[in-house]
């Protein structure tokens, strides 16, 4: 079974989607914004064989109130911390 730290930090918004290969969803949910509007959205990573010496997958589904260029800057945002934690553990 993966140990996964992540649960312990969003103890009411992980969870596991399957052990082989180790994939989990976090759901992340803003604070209210102008108009009450929150923005909440699920990133889901998924583990490479080669973890932690390779970055995990992502993705982001279903945005609420987030718009297509904020989803963008999300993944884009993702890509560089993978890779800076990546370069950080080599």
């Amino acid at each position: 079974m993966t140990d996964y730290a992540q649960e312990s930090i969003y103890p009411d918004s992980f969870m596991v989607l399957s052990e082989n290969p180790p994939s989990f969803t976090i759901t992340v949910t803003s604070e209210a914004g102008e108009n009450d509007e929150t923005v909440q959205t699920t990133l889901k990573f998924t583990y490479s064989e080669k973890y932690p010496d390779e970055v995990p997958l992502y993705e982001i589904f279903p945005p609420e109130n987030l718009e297509e260029n904020d989803v963008s800057d999300i993944l884009r945002l993702l890509a560089v911390q993978a890779e800076e934690n990546l370069a950080e553990l080599n």
